[in-house]
């Protein structure tokens, strides 16, 4: 019988989760945006929409498979969904990152000599489509060669000894597994190949995993701590004196950065003919300029909250400090959790699976609609996505890997969102594998369960990275790595963005500096 009440919850989260996304797109979408770029923001709201809803889907299919079940198909809904997240993945994203980063092409432009369209719509379309064609084709060689799953199975046969009581007319059955009535355990790999949406699910989260595995284990340590700095690096109220004095002193590391910028500029504008090396050093230069235009706007906004706001808000900074106090006990008992039952082949503790069963069975709601349970679940899923998006942005910035696109209030261009979006809906496959593998006990019996927890888990090639916990490690290893670097040096303070910037702009650019 069909569950009524949960078809009613999911269109009620549905809503809410659609108006979360555009709410996130007005409060952080840059004025110059304003009424044009409509496409991207279409999909931006498509993709946090989908990013969102598939981490939910979880405890949905939880309380699905409850009790008496809830008698919906939620596989089907699983299948949707990733059919959508790898459209947006590999196709809508990315034409709109690449649309909307050349949309300023003049239409004299749009055709080449030979009368063929190369206009900002074309190009995007054409490198998507060749995009699409190669993901494609390797997903499906990968599938028809190696699409199957090597389940180990222990097999128990034993014998039988039938039985006929008096006058019942029946046979009955006994049957105990014991050496002393010939019980034999047998163990084998059971060989069954995969469906295709099942591979698209464990191929896209293979590759998530390497994004979601480094960013995360980042982020578990980075996004506490910074929430607390936060709250203890708050502005202080400043007289005046003082005010134009740091005021001054962000002058010069501004004119610093003008000279910078004009030295790349200059040579760029040349067109001069640069090696493989020269180019990625160029790339490199580019992004510490970025980078410390980005602090500098930080310091200015921090400077005008200390002397015009007399410090701003003091409940904005407390609230900084309770959600990194929140924090790091999510980060810790998800570190507990890794270390007590996802790593040991015999785990002695449930943990979190004995937490949020509990939690699901709270104030008698039991399988009819565990609150509770959802809402620690989406708390503990969520912050998993947060901590991504904080270790993208953290290594961006330390270490200048690749180009930063920071989420900032009333000024975040379209090419962030799109981006950021991007980085979530990727990371948001693992992050439900991830779960899956987690909470075996309080997914029991779900869907999910048995495509991530059973059939992804053992399949060829895959599963010497998942049985092994391969990523779980790594994650480990670099959350460890960065409590030690960000004990060491929280924050670039000063002085250390003073010297990078006179280090840049004096020396001569050849190439390999500014």
């Amino acid at each position: 019988m069909v569950n009524v009440w949960l078809i009613i919850s999911v269109i009620i989260v549905s809503i809410l989760l659609l108006a979360v996304s555009v709410a996130v797109l007005i409060y952080f979408s840059h004025p110059d945006d304003k009424n044009q770029a409509w496409i991207p923001k279409i999909i931006t709201v498509l993709g946090l929409w989908i990013a969102f809803a598939s981490v939910l889907i979880l405890p949905y299919d939880v309380a699905n498979s409850s009790g008496n079940g809830g008698g919906l198909q939620v596989e089907i809904l699983w299948y949707i969904v990733y059919y959508a997240l790898a459209i947006l993945l590999v196709v809508l994203i990315p034409f709109a990152i690449w649309y909307y980063e050349n949309e300023n092409v003049t239409d004299i432009e749009d055709e080449d000599e030979h009368g063929r369209c190369k206009g900002p719509f074309w190009s995007a379309l054409a490198y998507t489509v060749v995009g699409f064609i190669l993901f494609l084709t390797l997903l499906l060689i990968l599938w028809t060669q190696i699409g199957q799953a090597n389940i180990p199975v222990v097999l128990i046969q034993q014998s039988f000894r039938v039985v006929t009581p008096a006058g019942s007319g029946l046979l009955v059955n006994t049957r105990s597994c014991t050496q002393s009535v010939g019980c034999v355990t047998t163990v084998f790999n059971w060989v069954i190949p995969v469906t295709f949406p099942v591979y698209l699910m464990a191929f896209m989260a293979f590759l998530g995993w390497f994004v979601f595995s480094s960013f995360t284990g980042v982020g578990l340590m980075a996004l506490p701590l910074d929430l607390i700095y936060g709250f203890i690096r708050r502005p202080k109220p400043m007289s005046t004196k003082v005010y134009y004095e740091e005021r001054r002193l962000l002058g010069e590391r501004a004119a610093k950065l003008i000279r910078v910028g004009e030295k790349i500029e200059e040579l760029l504008v040349k067109g001069e003919s640069r090696s493989g090396k020269q180019k990625r050093d160029d790339g490199k230069n580019i992004r510490i300029l970025e980078k410390h235009y980005y602090l500098l706007k930080k310091d200015l906004d921090m400077l005008t909250i200390a002397h015009k706001l007399k410090g701003g808000n003091p409940l904005w900074y407390f609230m900084l400090l309770f959600n990194g106090i929140i924090s790091v006990s999510l980060s810790i008992t998800w570190i507990l959790h890794m270390c007590i039952f996802m790593l040991p082949n015999s785990p002695q503790y449930t943990f979190l699976n004995a937490f949020f069963i509990e939690l699901s069975n709270a104030f008698g709601t039991g399988s009819q609609f565990p609150l509770m349970g959802i809402a620690a679940f989406a708390i503990y899923s969520f912050y998993l996505m947060a901590a991504a998006v904080k270790g993208n942005f953290k290594l961006g910035i330390r270490f200048l890997f690749w180009k930063i696109y920071p989420m900032e209030v009333n000024n975040t261009l379209m090419n962030a969102f799109l981006i950021n979006t991007w980085l979530l809906l990727l990371v948001s496959v693992p992050v439900v594998q991830f779960c899956a593998f987690a909470f075996p006990i309080y997914a029991a019996y779900t869907q999910i369960n048995m495509i991530f927890g059973v059939q992804t888990r053992y399949l060829t090639f895959f599963r010497y990275f998942w049985v092994n916990n391969a990523f779980i490690w790594w994650m480990l290893l670099v959350t460890a790595l960065t409590t030690l670097w960000l004990s060491v040096r929280p924050r670039d303070d000063n002085k250390a963005v003073n010297e990078e910037i006179e280090k840049i702009a004096r020396e001569k650019y050849d190439g390999a500096a500014v």
